[in-house]
């Protein structure tokens, strides 16, 4: 399988691939920053509660952008359950 070249993850390492119930297969892939530094970003003290989706809705006014907030947390694991006080990174776009 391969990412199409019109996709942003087209110059991406493919980690793994996920199998669907009906046999097709997803990439999963992972960005890597090499420095955090260079990339314009908010920083938001993350409050019981909350969830990607509101501080995409707050930040960008879309809530179907959680994963560009997700993208620049990579250290982020399950972010189902984000401890409060955890420092995310909001990326200016």
């Amino acid at each position: 399988m391969t990412i199409f070249s019109g996709s942003r993850y087209k110059n991406s390492v493919v980690d793994y691939f996920t199998k669907e119930e009906y046999g097709s297969a997803t990439p999963v892939v992972f960005y890597s920053f090499d420095s955090l530094d260079s990339i314009a970003f908010f920083t938001h003290v993350y409050n019981p509660g909350e969830t990607l989706h509101a501080l995409s809705q707050r930040y960008f006014r879309r809530p179907d952008l959680w994963w560009t907030i997700l993208e620049y947390n990579p250290e982020l694991v399950d972010f189902f359950s984000i401890p409060a006080g955890t420092i995310i990174r909001i990326p200016r776009v």
